[in-house]
């Protein structure tokens, strides 16, 4: 192994940025980004195709939640307002909280709309396969 000793005088070979001019030539960083715009072009579009590529590679799975309750009597005062102009006019209903509640949780629990759940539901297609 061959080990020279390089004197400093090689330095001088470099050129050096002078230290004295700190601004920004604007028009340089354009030139550069300029010449780079393929390459800065290529990686943005190479992740957006990983990123796309991953979003239908990888399964559709969440899970939510929610707290059905009755309807609180504020709410209930303009459905109340409702009938009773539908009352003058000869419309009679027989309607009350609970029963509108227990309505919607029938409904909501009903078997078809469970069957279009199901049918629809792409993970539950996806299961069945």
């Amino acid at each position: 192994m061959n080990i020279k000793k390089i004197s400093d005088e090689r330095f001088s070979d470099y050129n050096m940025l002078t230290h004295s001019n700190k601004e920004i030539d604007l028009f340089d960083l354009i030139y550069v980004l300029w010449t780079a715009k393929t390459k800065i072009v290529g990686v943005a579009l190479f992740f957006a195709c990983i990123g796309f590529l991953i979003s239908f590679i990888l399964p559709q799975k969440w899970t939510s939640s929610a707290v059905v309750t009755p309807a609180e009597p504020v709410q209930w005062s303009e459905l109340n307002k409702e009938l009773a102009s539908l009352h003058v006019l000869g419309v009679d209903f027989d309607i009350n909280r609970d029963s509108a509640f227990n309505l919607f949780i029938k409904k909501f629990q009903s078997v078809n709309s469970l069957n279009e759940y199901m049918r629809s539901s792409p993970y539950v297609i996806e299961m069945v396969k």
